[in-house]
């Protein structure tokens, strides 16, 4: 087992992972329950472990659909945010669109009934777009050039994640009041963090068949809309030079267009034929130029949009995610129903209400909130351990501040001590809380210096004990990690494994 691992990796499709790392965010930043009620997030836990009891990503994905229905029952303007914040999806049908329509709209032909063969449009654009299509294939084999497709996307993404929350400070004031409000903000803040680097992958394939796209229908719409223009008028080819001559006019237009000419089955015109004032057919001019163009611009851009297509469906399936351990273990403990009985001693240490609230919501989130949490009265200061009653709990818990001057002598011989005392499938923790002594250092000098020194005493003495300390700040919203870290500090190494196992389901 691996119990204390830090971090889960889940795949999952794109809307589901983006409605996991929504719920996660408005849960995260509202430990309370105004924006999404407790009871509410316990039952489409439960809902969904009954259902899909099978992998984290499954019942993860069931439980986050059912909680943003009820956001979005609540928040209107949530589906609408949703849809801002995932890059480029929906720009496909109207991006292209408008492409074919600026194409159709390009009079390649010229403005007159007069087609100069030299002075196409259509000529650039087949130019511009080879240069582009050369530009990405040299960029996608040398190393620099990979870094610089890799960074294209992120810097996307930043730019959306500024108009994202440009729309958040804009969000309408509901019947909210302003801690709410600001709470509801710091959720989406936080879903932003989250969601956009996990996203980026896909926002770049999208990115990638949206600019293919638009350069094949814009080039489709070119060479549609000369066709159009040729059945409604009468157009005639010439060309004029001032240092181009008729012999070498025709190595450059054999050379341009003997590709489509053998397909055609036609020989290319010869130039000197129509030199002005001279013209000549336009019709054999028009079907060379545009079959070039389906060549050498149309089938390189379809085989790319179709490339870039396969690649956005594969990633749009599997958008990975890493979420905290903690806030996993959390969600299962909540709908535990076996009842385990912990125990707390302060150690020459009077703690606060506010900080035994903080040990306590650690431990129901680490083992389910049926558990029985019992705070012992505070153990005096050199006291004599055999005092202590026998822990009848699976986690017996020593609470110090980290105000107090570690001794061996003392702190060290009374964790030795329980550590004797305890039962076979029984746990040790040994928590140092800093919050009183970081409200003592406040107003002086090199106060996280002085913190860290003292923790650093504090560790020594626990390893002497063979122990590693829980260091947190009960007074202070604890991470994620604090469960990962306190599973880990449990002595002897191990032996919360089968504690959790019915809170993790087996799966860990």
């Amino acid at each position: 087992m691996t119990v204390a691992r830090s971090t889960r990796d889940l795949v999952l499709p794109e809307d589901d992972a983006q409605a996991v790392l929504l719920v996660q965010a408005v849960e995260e930043a509202d430990r309370t329950g105004e924006l999404l009620t407790l009871d509410v997030r316990r039952s489409a836990t439960a809902r969904a472990r009954q259902t899909n009891a099978g992998d984290d990503a499954s019942w993860l994905a069931v439980r986050a659909r059912d909680l943003c229905g009820q956001l979005e029952q609540e928040m209107p303007f949530l589906p609408r945010f949703r849809r801002w914040t995932n890059p480029v999806r929906g720009l496909l049908v109207p991006a292209v669109l408008v492409a074919f329509v600026l194409g159709l709209g390009t009079n390649a032909l010229g403005p007159e009934k007069r087609v100069n063969v030299l002075a196409l449009p259509l000529i650039g654009l087949i130019a511009w777009n080879l240069a582009m299509l050369a530009l990405l294939a040299v960029k996608s084999w040398l190393p620099v050039g990979r870094m610089a497709l890799r960074s294209g996307a992120p810097r996307l993404v930043e730019r959306l994640a500024a108009m994202a929350r440009r729309l958040i400070a804009r969000l309408p004031r509901d019947h909210r009041d302003e801690t709410s409000q600001a709470r509801l903000k710091q959720a989406l803040g936080r879903y932003l963090t989250a969601w956009l680097p996990a996203v980026t992958p896909l926002a770049a394939a999208r990115s990638r068949r949206l600019m293919h796209a638009c350069s094949l229908l814009l080039i489709v719409g070119v060479v549609a809309g000369m066709y159009a223009r040729g059945i409604a008028f009468q157009y005639r080819a010439s060309w004029e030079s001032t240092f181009l001559q008729g012999a070498t006019i025709d190595r450059f237009l054999g050379a341009v267009l003997s590709p489509a000419a053998s397909l055609l089955g036609i020989p290319v015109p010869r130039a000197a034929e129509i030199e002005s004032p001279s013209t000549g057919d336009a019709a054999p001019w028009i079907h060379l130029y545009g079959l070039t163009a389906a060549l050498f611009v149309g089938l390189p851009r379809l085989l790319l949009v179709i490339l870039e297509s396969v690649r956005c469906a594969r990633r749009r399936r599997r958008v990975t995610l890493t979420l905290a351990d903690g806030y996993v273990r959390r969600l299962l403990a909540s709908v535990d129903t076996s009842e385990r009985r912990l125990e707390v001693i302060p150690y020459s240490y009077r703690p606060s209400a506010r900080t035994v609230d903080g040990l306590k919501r650690l431990l129901f989130d680490l083992f389910g909130p049926r558990s029985e949490i019992r705070v012992l009265p505070t153990f005096d200061y050199g006291g004599e351990p055999e005092s202590l009653e026998p822990s009848r709990g699976r986690l017996r818990a020593v609470l110090f501040g980290l105000a107090q001057t570690p001794e061996v002598e003392v702190h060290g011989e009374f964790l030795q001590h329980i550590q004797q005392e305890l039962a076979d499938g029984q746990a040790l923790l040994l928590v140092v809380d800093g919050s009183a002594y970081r409200l003592k250092l406040e107003g002086g000098g090199g106060v996280d210096e002085r913190m860290a020194e003292r923790r650093r005493a504090w560790d020594r003495v626990a390893r002497d004990a063979g122990l590693s300390a829980l260091h947190v700040d009960l007074m202070q919203p604890l991470p994620d990690e604090v469960l990962t870290r306190t599973v880990a500090a449990a002595w002897p190494e191990g032996v919360l494994d089968g504690v959790l196992d019915g809170v993790l389901g087996g799966d860990t």
